[in-house]
């Protein structure tokens, strides 16, 4: 390594010139100066301790009994430098790897020394190469490696370090294809999936998945989560949108509830494999007291934990899980799914009805991974029938049993209304399916709102 430094000389100089600043006096162009400056003096100051930790590095040579960090009282050169600098024995370490890194890639090192490139942005570079090439770089062509050294630093002179480490990932894979089939072998290798035991009402869930399998779960999430569609339903047809309450859900909470909407129309599906002559089916026990009441407790086969009755009367309404009712001697009273589940036909009539998606104004999960709700409960005397039944995601129906929501039917089309924190939206028709098209005149498709 030549001489370093000369470029520094410049952008301390650079900064030195507007020294002292108070930067909440800058005007936004003074500012967005003032941060330019900042930024080109730290890659100086950082290609400066890049340097002197590898001056460090080369006279700390393991064993060698002149060796720099054992005359300072230290094992390593990282345990010299972090005595040096009074930093942390992790940055210290990073410095040092950062060191023997950039001395296999010299395109990149001299676009760090110069300060054309941040430290973040060249280890960002040198990471993902060493994944195809090795830890050494040498698995892959020499003239192969510089001219993709050139092409990312060229890169990183106008992107951000995120942008940099993707497109040094893509070009890694293009190095060596060999690395990337290994990796794609070890991944179906390592690949599982498990759901732990359910522990103050919760399991949790682990796993390791190859690519592709990750792609099609987060296709189908991502998916649920953003819909691409143009229901724009409101509580009148001159409403704002802004009157829907908002889904106050966090992504996270979206997904977790979308996962189990898949899994829940896998149970209902005719093409799920059988086992012991029917198809998968969730059960749920509980008393029929407890049902009828509201008040108690149910299990889920398989867990050891009670949930609430609740959510066996959410349950009780849908297919693909089933209650199993007991009595007070413990006779079971009742199989739930044969009597309460809506069939597929109604669950298309009912779908083309509810426009396809969750009655809920403002929710576009499509009708394909919602319940259907019996607006009068079984247990009440309610029918499974088109007339007792609206399309609700599962949240929405936990929302309507146990939240703001509700929901009734008035002359065959659901109303809902709002009631929470202080605010009520009263009852309203929704939806705009062919049932809302035909009381407004005009046919599906049109745009029409009743």
């Amino acid at each position: 390594m030549s001489k370093v430094g000369s470029a520094a000389c410049e952008a301390l100089s650079r900064l030195g010139a507007v020294l002292p600043v108070d930067p909440a006096a800058l005007s936004d162009g003074q500012l967005i100066d003032f941060v330019g400056r900042v930024e080109a003096a730290s890659r100086q100051i950082d290609a400066l301790k890049l340097a002197a930790a590898r001056a460090v590095s080369e006279r700390s040579v393991d064993g060698a009994p002149d060796s720099l960090a054992r005359r300072l009282g230290f094992k390593t050169a990282a345990g010299a430098l972090q005595g040096l600098t009074k930093s942390s024995g992790k940055d210290a370490a990073k410095l040092i790897h950062d060191v023997e890194d950039l001395a296999k890639l010299p395109a990149v090192e001299e676009a760090v020394m110069d300060g054309r490139i941040g430290r973040e942005a060249a280890a960002a570079i040198a990471g993902e190469l060493k994944k195809a090439a090795g830890k050494n770089l040498g698995g892959v062509d020499s003239e192969e490696l510089q001219a993709v050294q050139t092409e990312l630093v060229e890169l990183a002179t106008s992107v951000g370090a995120d942008e940099v480490k993707a497109k040094a990932a893509e070009k890694a894979a293009t190095l060596n294809i060999m690395a990337v089939e290994d990796k794609a072998a070890k991944a179906m290798g390592d690949r599982f999936f498990w759901i732990g035991p359910t522990v103050d009402g919760a399991a949790r869930v682990s796993g390791l998945l190859p690519a592709g399998h990750a792609a099609v779960i987060r296709g189908v999430l991502d998916g649920l989560s953003n819909p691409k569609g143009k229901k724009t339903v409101t509580f009148t047809p001159d409403a704002d949108q802004g009157q829907v309450p908002a889904d106050v859900r966090t992504r996270g909470q979206k997904a977790a509830d979308h996962l189990r909407d898949v899994f829940a129309t896998a149970a209902r599906s005719a093409e799920i494999p059988d086992m012991g002559g029917d198809h998968p089916t969730v059960w749920i026990s509980t008393t029929a007291a407890e049902l009828h009441s509201g008040a108690g407790l149910a299990f889920y086969a398989g867990a050891s934990e009670p949930v609430s009755v609740q959510e066996a009367q959410q349950a009780a309404c849908t297919g693909g899980i089933q209650t199993v009712i007991f009595g007070e001697n413990g006779d079971v009273l009742n199989l739930g799914l044969s009597v309460r589940g809506f069939t597929k036909r109604q669950r298309r009539a009912i779908a083309l009805r509810d426009g396809g998606t969750c009655v809920i104004p403002g929710c576009e999960v499509p009708a394909q991974w919602c319940e259907v709700h019996h607006v009068i409960p079984h247990q009440d005397g309610g029918a499974t029938d088109v007339c007792n039944g609206v399309l609700l995601c599962w949240f929405h129906h936990h929302e309507i049993d146990s939240g703001p929501w509700q929901v009734r039917m008035r002359h065959g089309t659901p109303e809902v209304r709002y009631a929470a924190a202080g605010k009520v939206i009263d009852w309203h028709p929704v939806g705009d399916g062919a049932a809302a098209h035909i009381k407004a005149g005009s046919p599906p498709g049109s745009g029409a709102r009743e």
